[in-house]
């Protein structure tokens, strides 16, 4: 299937600069291949995000070219998304030339920094991004694998995705500027969530409030229900209560549905303050309002 897209990118009259060297994102590919930890995973997504990507076209767009590296705003390009042996679409991308000729060695190509690429594949409405994949005649010449959905719209927006232990809730880590709109969510949270939440949060001291509320990425346009925390903890301890805290609010997410978990800074506290609904406060918290 051929999808075309209608102005994806952003127009401008510069040229970015080359793609960078491949090597550190493979390196952190066949790290993963080796040893699919949260900390190897973790520096492939950072490596992503840092990176560019080939695809292959079936030809290039009109007004394209040779040394172009930023599509004006307009330009229509055809990109070909087949079916995997799931029946699902993909988008299949490579790390360099070399790995997109092992796949295709006579089709069209263009290149764009990865996280162009996963928008592109959301606008298209893929469900993988298929890294390296190679013709079944060769011999593959470069680690692979894929990128869910879930994955390439957190990596789109610059976000750094660790996910829960049942896929269904995740941490994102904001590595790049992003522009978002905050909002109340529709429905308030119900007393028995608030219950399950605030017995396993107030097991951490350095949780001190959670608020609940709604966010959507402008420039990607998805939406999603985000906890919130405002907290002290970082790194191993951290990602420790945000799964307790998943596992506290899984039964009350209903099935497709998912949620975010984001720190809340002092820049955000007014926001959450008119927006997001306070599902936990811990009581000392409580009793300095009060005295305030």
């Amino acid at each position: 299937m051929l999808k075309k897209l209608l102005g994806l990118f952003a127009g401008s009259n510069k040229q970015s600069a080359s793609p960078p060297n491949p090597e550190p994102l493979l390196k952190a590919m066949n790290a993963v291949a080796r040893e699919d930890s949260p900390g190897n995973r973790t520096n492939l997504y950072r490596q992503f995000l840092n990176s560019w990507l080939w695809f292959c076209v079936p030809e290039f767009p009109e007004g394209w070219k040779a040394g172009m590296t930023v599509a004006p705003a307009g330009m229509q390009i055809s990109v070909a998304t087949p079916n995997n042996a799931k029946g699902d679409k993909v988008l299949p991308v490579f790390t360099d030339p070399e790995a997109l000729a092992n796949y295709d060695p006579n089709s069209p190509n263009m290149a764009f920094p990865a996280p162009e690429v996963f928008k592109m594949a959301m606008k298209i409405g893929v469900d993988e991004v298929v890294v390296n994949p190679f013709d079944p005649i060769r011999k593959p010449i470069r680690a692979g694998g894929a990128v869910t959905r879930r994955e390439f719209e957190a990596l789109a927006q610059g976000m750094i995705p660790q996910f829960t232990p049942d896929g269904t809730g995740q941490v994102l880590t904001v590595q790049k500027p992003t522009q978002v709109q905050i909002g109340s969510c529709k429905v308030p949270a119900s007393a028995e969530l608030k219950a399950k939440l605030g017995a396993t949060a107030m097991q951490y001291p350095e949780l001190e409030r959670i608020f609940r509320y709604r966010m959507r990425y402008v420039e990607t346009e998805t939406v999603s229900d985000v906890y919130g925390l405002v907290c002290s903890m970082k790194d191993e301890r951290f990602h420790i209560m945000t799964r307790e805290l998943m596992s506290a609010i899984r039964p009350f997410i209903a099935q497709n549905e998912y949620v975010d978990f984001l720190t809340v800074d002092e820049s955000r506290m007014e926001l959450m303050q008119k927006y997001g609904e306070v599902v936990y406060q811990r009581r000392e918290a409580v009793d300095h309002t009060a005295r305030s």
